[in-house]
């Protein structure tokens, strides 16, 4: 899976889990629907500035989602692990 999937399934999860629409999280973030749409499809990969706007309308820090990243990226955790001696 790429990273963009990884990041975009995690995004549709949290949206989900708050019972929002697409359309709503647009609307909270100040983005539209359709790129919402694209991000959770893995279609596009959102910018810093974006992910802190998608992170406020979710009401979670942008380290949150990082973090979930981080622990379903598998090679991610083998580098870390590594770099840490681990």
């Amino acid at each position: 899976m790429q990273d963009e999937e990884i990041f975009g399934r995690i995004l549709q999860e949290e949206r989900k889990s708050r019972n929002y629409s697409q359309e709503k999280l647009a609307q909270l973030a100040g983005l539209d629907r359709t790129f919402i749409s694209l991000v959770e499809n893995g279609r596009r990969s959102p910018t810093l500035s974006t992910i802190v706007k998608i992170s406020s309308a979710l009401d979670i820090r942008p380290s949150e989602l990082f973090t979930t990243f981080e622990s379903r990226r598998s090679d991610l955790q083998v580098i870390t692990e590594e770099k840490h001696g681990a």
